[in-house]
């Protein structure tokens, strides 16, 4: 975005010159969109994160080498000198000027890599016997405090990555549920994301929250671990569509639909499959030891915080309030992510029926709708994208079912016949589209 913002800064000054349009209009123009000056590309981010980070590794390797040889106290004179200096000279740096800020940046990432070293180097100097994972939440709130306080996209990925690894190991790896692990995730780094216009840091902390979710589920209940996912895709897929029409943070949307709908057709295709779906579903994995209150907890309010998303986006599609731009954004296809996370609750609770075929086969038949859909929307609007999606979904969807429903070699041919002809008459369908379209501009 940062090359088509400098773009029109450049050609504004042009059509001044050229007298198009005049100071005040190319002032006003310019007003909408940022200063190109005022955000910091991925590579630079990137890679004086990455210095940071491995030269911290470094310094903690080479102390680590020579650690017994050492006495008590320069072991802790090196550990808290060294943090308090790399700090205090990054945030000098940080504060000074744009030109030192990176540098400033990576020093005060190093620090908090030496804090996080310091925690165990600490423990084994007094023989300090705790649980391991309380390491992790130090480290990781002590990254997330100087992110917010600097503010920095480098610590605040540092922070995530730290608290993602702390809930993880307490889920997965203690069978201990820590529920507000998940929410310090989204609500630390989420908020951060959305100061900073961040959408490396936006990417980072859903893909954390969602691991740790599922660490935290799995010591509830294993079961429910693949619902918990498709409600949290579907909410996924709401906020990006509430994201497209706000103009606060509109770019989060892409990240917001890339975890929504990657995560939800993911999770839709596999509820196709008979042989997976009772255990998808969690039929068989019910731990009736665990808290019935924290099982409600985890199985109900993803769900509920969904369906409300969805009714926000329902009542800003009214006929109403919505434009022809927003119309658009929100078709058929949408409106079958909640009535899947419906279904997979209502077949996963109620089960009043033990037939895998009759349960995946509701589920194929919303995959096939979802595939139809974009499908018609590409060829009705002469859109490439949908019909490819939808067209890779149907070819999909037969593909599976070649091997597990259709055993006629004769109705197998059938099928692929059916296949090609509608991607073929799709394709003939688009063509024609895309000419009208490319005549009417013409005319225009």
């Amino acid at each position: 975005m940062g090359k088509e913002i400098r773009w029109l800064w450049a050609e504004s000054k042009q059509w001044v010159d050229r007298g198009l349009i005049s100071d005040e209009q190319a002032s006003r123009i310019r007003g909408l969109y940022p200063d190109p000056k005022a955000g910091l590309p991925w590579s630079t981010i990137i890679f004086s994160g990455l210095g940071g980070a491995i030269a911290g590794l470094g310094i903690i390797l080479l102390v680590a080498f020579n650690w017994h040889a050492l006495h008590r106290f320069t072991k802790l004179g090196i550990i808290f000198s060294g943090m308090v200096a790399l700090h205090a000279i990054g945030l000098r740096l940080f504060l000074r000027s744009e030109r030192w800020r990176q540098f400033g940046d990576a020093l005060c990432l190093l620090g908090s890599m030496l804090f996080g070293a310091g925690i165990w180097l600490i423990a084994q100097v007094y023989h300090i016997e705790e649980h391991f994972p309380d390491g992790f939440l130090i480290w990781g709130i002590g990254a997330l405090t100087l992110a917010w306080a600097m503010p920095s996209i480098a610590q605040g990925l540092l922070a995530v990555t730290v608290l993602c690894v702390w809930g993880c190991s307490e889920g997965w790896g203690f069978d201990q549920a820590i529920h507000w692990a998940p929410v310090l995730l989204l609500v630390g780094g989420g908020f951060l994301a959305w100061r900073l216009r961040s959408v490396l840091l936006l990417t980072a902390t859903l893909a954390a929250f969602l691991l740790a979710l599922s660490a935290n589920v799995t010591a509830i209940e294993g079961g429910l671990v693949f619902r918990v996912l498709v409600s949290c895709s579907t909410a996924f897929a709401a906020a990006a569509a509430l994201a497209e029409r706000g103009a606060a943070f509109p770019k989060s949307a892409r990240v917001w639909q890339f975890f929504g709908w990657a995560g939800f057709l993911v999770c839709l295709y596999l509820l196709t499959f008979p042989g997976i779906t009772g255990d998808l579903l969690g039929w068989h994995d019910r731990d009736l030891a665990r808290p019935a209150m924290a099982r409600a907890l985890y199985q109900w309010v993803p769900l509920v915080l969904s369906i409300v998303l969805w009714g926000i986006v329902a009542w800003q599609s009214r006929p109403g309030a919505r434009t022809s731009d927003e119309s658009e954004g929100v078709g058929f296809e949408s409106w079958l992510l909640p009535l899947t996370a419906v279904l997979c609750q209502v077949l996963a609770v109620a089960r009043f029926t033990e037939d895998k075929w009759f349960v995946a086969g509701v589920f194929n038949l919303v995959f096939l709708a979802l595939a139809a859909a974009w499908m018609a929307k590409g060829g009705r609007q002469g859109l490439l994208q949908p019909m490819v999606l939808g067209s890779v979904l149907l070819v999909a969807l037969a593909a599976a079912r070649f091997f597990d429903l259709f055993e006629s070699l004769a109705v197998r041919g059938f099928i692929f016949l059916l296949v090609g002809a509608v991607l073929g008459a799709e394709g003939v369908l688009f063509r024609r589209v895309r000419r009208q379209i490319q005549t009417t501009n013409l005319k225009l």
